[in-house]
């Protein structure tokens, strides 16, 4: 029951978080700043796989989906796959996240993105 609620409140939180971002446009800026929070980025120089995603969803939360693409083009998919996630462990449905091979896939896209990052 424990992990129901703190799903839920997770899910609350990103919500709220993007709803500022849509409301106050320095509200992105304010959250992120300008120096690196990624703990590999700031180590090696190297950026991880969700580096540019904090920023990627501040940007859909003002509605610049463009802005949002580039700082990471999975920003959406991943948006919308941690909302889902947390909304089927909330509903306690977490039979349906073993099933089939979607985790798999989406990261795939992910390691995919990254080393396309590297290259380009």
């Amino acid at each position: 029951m424990a992990a129901r609620i703190i799903a839920a409140g997770w899910a609350l939180a990103i919500v709220v978080a993007i709803v500022i971002a849509g409301v106050s446009p320095d509200a992105g800026h304010s959250i992120v700043g300008g120096t690196p929070r990624c703990p590999l980025l700031l180590l090696t120089g190297i950026q991880c796989p969700f580096c540019g995603m904090t920023r990627a969803s501040m940007a859909m939360g003002r509605g610049d989906f463009h802005a949002a693409l580039a700082y990471h083009p999975l920003a959406p998919v991943v948006l919308a796959g941690v909302l889902f996630l947390l909304a089927v462990v909330a509903l306690g449905r977490t039979d349906v996240l073993l099933r089939g091979r979607r985790p798999l896939i989406l990261l795939g896209a992910i390691i995919a993105v990254w080393i396309l990052r590297f290259v380009l």
